[in-house]
């Protein structure tokens, strides 16, 4: 039964549903990074902000969104009939653990203002405006989880539109950086309230009003929640060094940093998340490993495939992307081209990034959390490790950030990849690769030979980035098929048929 419902043409209808919506809240989240290059620029007050809302987002991470999707999917799929009460209970027992945990995190805040200095007690501060968001923005990844094994992904995948408008409302309206923060709590509660009508669907009213507070399941839920949260404490604490040693390297780091993983993270949200998220609940489902490898194959297949295109991408297209999106107002010339360098440092990751995400699920599927967890840790020590050699070692600057967190990433991807990856995936990546990257090349050396650098127009800017991205991109055609990579074309747009022969 499992074979009929779920099968690699179902999830990739899944992740192109759930990639509508991404696509959305992405290029509002384009605007929003626009709307901030351009009131304030790579400022330090805005470098400040920036490392604020990472730290206040730290338990983002570990209560909510993929290391509670990652429990609760396999969880309640397993339940059937009585998801409806387990998903109750987790609610009002998520919503009293963030209480408890928000009053705390206000509290440690307060004791450290004043002992640290004033550029610290400003990033705390900011922080403590932000922290309240967590309540909402947690259950907000809870009620993504209950979507997802729905089938419905396009709900979940558009709320952060709303959270994008109200934080590019408070820019325009007030462009400060507290005024800002207070708005971010309030933009999180927006995005909750996106998805929390849809769970009056599961459960009638009267069995809402008969909550259970850590019942029986939701205990079970905790186990494979504890070790998640291990492995992600242990990134979000390597997240939070991040900030610290982008603004040891630089003060401007962390703005540069920001502007440059945006940009990295869209391909990442529009197919890896995507895919990754249409994923986890059929492999929860099914039963043969058979299958599961299969559906796994696919997957890596797919995203390799895309983000290859996405890699060279990056760097065919870094330089006039960011001076097209960012490249006006108080966002000088010098902030282009470092932004450039750590999109570029980022950019090696990106594939390494996706196969994470797509093997994660395979563990998480067989409620195997521990491999993911020591797959994170020892990339979270050689992140670590990487940072302090080329910030301090070797002087690199803000870049350096962003190289140490691809290569970690590639460690992870060798953790958990053992025995994933078939010769026929490499013989395909290969080729794949080897079709991007001559494109690629001479996209690049008619910039640097050709082209005026950096300008500050506009239409000039506009000009040059569709002059290259429609040489880079028909350039990657032609190489497909001139190689005969058939494959692309089956992989993203295989028939139902296809599927179940």
């Amino acid at each position: 039964m499992n074979r009929a419902v779920d099968t690699s043409h179902s999830i990739l209808r899944s992740a192109r549903s759930f990639l509508a919506g991404t696509a959305l809240s992405r290029v509002s989240g384009l605007f929003r990074d626009i709307a901030m290059a351009i009131s304030f620029g790579s400022s330090p007050e805005v470098a400040a902000f920036m490392v604020s809302y990472r730290l206040a987002n730290l338990f983002r991470r570990l209560l909510g969104e993929g290391n509670l999707q990652a429990g609760f999917i396999p969880h309640f799929t397993a339940l059937k009939e009585n998801g409806g009460q387990f998903y109750r209970d987790t609610t009002y027992s998520m919503g009293l653990i963030l209480i408890f945990t928000v009053l705390a995190l206000e509290g440690i805040c307060l004791g450290l203002m004043p002992v640290v200095g004033s550029d610290w007690a400003q990033i705390i501060e900011l922080s403590m405006w932000m922290i309240p968001g967590l309540f909402f923005i947690c259950l907000y990844g809870l009620n993504s989880s209950l979507l997802q094994c729905q089938k419905k992904f396009f709900l979940p995948a558009v709320a952060p539109v709303l959270f994008n408008f109200i934080w590019i409302g408070a820019v325009f309206y007030r462009p400060d950086v507290r005024f800002l923060s207070i708005a971010i709590t309030a933009a999180f509660a927006g995005q909750w309230l996106v998805t929390v009508f849809e769970k009056r669907k599961i459960l009638p009213l009267k069995q809402w009003l008969r909550p259970h507070f850590f019942s029986p399941e939701f205990k079970k839920l905790l186990r494979p929640l504890m070790l998640g949260i291990v492995g992600v404490s242990a990134v979000q604490f390597n997240s939070a060094l991040d900030a610290i040693f982008a603004r040891l390297a630089d003060l401007q780091g962390p703005a540069f940093l920001w502007y440059a993983i945006r940009i990295q993270q869209l391909p990442l949200a529009l197919f890896g998340i995507a895919l990754s998220g249409a994923l986890l609940p059929p492999l929860s489902r099914t039963e043969d490993p058979d299958h599961r490898k299969e559906l796994l194959s696919h997957a890596l297949k797919t995203s390799g495939a895309l983000m290859l295109i996405c890699t060279f991408g990056i760097f065919a297209l870094g330089s006039v992307g960011v001076n097209l999106l960012y490249g006006h107002g108080d966002f000088s010339q010098l902030a282009v081209i470092q932004t450039t360098d750590c999109l570029w440092g980022y950019g090696l990751g990106l594939i390494p990034s996706v196969f994470v995400l797509i093997l994660a699920n395979r563990f998480y599927a067989e409620k195997n959390y521990k491999t993911p967890m020591r797959g994170s840790l020892i990339a979270v020590g050689a992140n670590i490790a990487f940072n302090a050699f080329f910030v301090f070692g070797l002087g690199w600057g803000a870049i350096s950030i962003a190289i140490a967190t691809s290569l970690s990433a590639v460690l992870n991807a060798v953790i958990l990849g053992k025995g994933s990856f078939s010769i026929d995936f490499w013989r395909f990546f290969l080729k794949m690769g080897f079709a991007c990257a001559l494109p690629a090349a001479s996209a690049m050396a008619i910039e640097s030979m050709w082209m005026e650098v950096l300008p500050r127009s506009v239409v000039i800017q506009t000009v040059q980035f569709c002059f290259l991205s429609a040489l880079y991109l028909g350039g990657v055609a032609f190489m497909v098929w001139r190689l005969r990579l058939t494959e692309v074309a089956e992989l993203i747009f295989r028939k139902k048929t296809t599927q179940s022969a």
